[in-house]
């Protein structure tokens, strides 16, 4: 019996195990970029020129400076219609006759995937951010 209930304990723990691991996963999507941002919190305007490049915007505010970056992602493609002709037959026994056409066309044009991210930065150093758009955290 004590083999037994080894085992079992020993199986439970491993099942514990599991599900922790589980829970543990990275973030996917807006919250995973929003976890990637936070990494620049304080962190010094050069360090973030010198990482992001030359922002396509800066507005200055009385406290500091937005540095606005727009980060193209790829694209969504458009959607499409089909339309299709199914297979006939006719004869009897031996003889049968099959065919098929298809075409899809699209009729909407690709969605960009792009991401607008904002830094303030007060003072040399990153204070906030946001972000906005379909390509923020897309493909990560």
């Amino acid at each position: 019996m004590p083999i037994r209930f080894a085992a079992l304990m020993s199986t439970a723990a491993a099942a514990l195990a599991l599900l922790a691991a589980g829970c543990a996963t990275p973030a996917t999507g807006a919250a995973g970029y929003e976890q990637a941002l936070a990494q620049w919190q304080g962190a010094d305007e050069a360090l973030l020129r010198q990482r992001w490049g030359k922002p396509v915007a800066e507005e200055q505010v009385g406290h500091g400076t937005w540095l606005t970056y727009v980060v193209n992602n790829g694209a969504v493609p458009g959607p499409t219609m089909s339309f299709s002709i199914g297979g006939f037959g006719f004869g009897g026994g031996r003889t049968s006759v099959g065919g098929g056409v298809g075409v899809t066309t699209p009729i909407g044009s690709p969605t960009a995937l792009t991401c607008t991210t904002r830094f303030l930065v007060e003072n040399g150093k990153v204070s906030t951010w946001t972000f906005d758009g379909p390509g923020c955290g897309a493909g990560g």
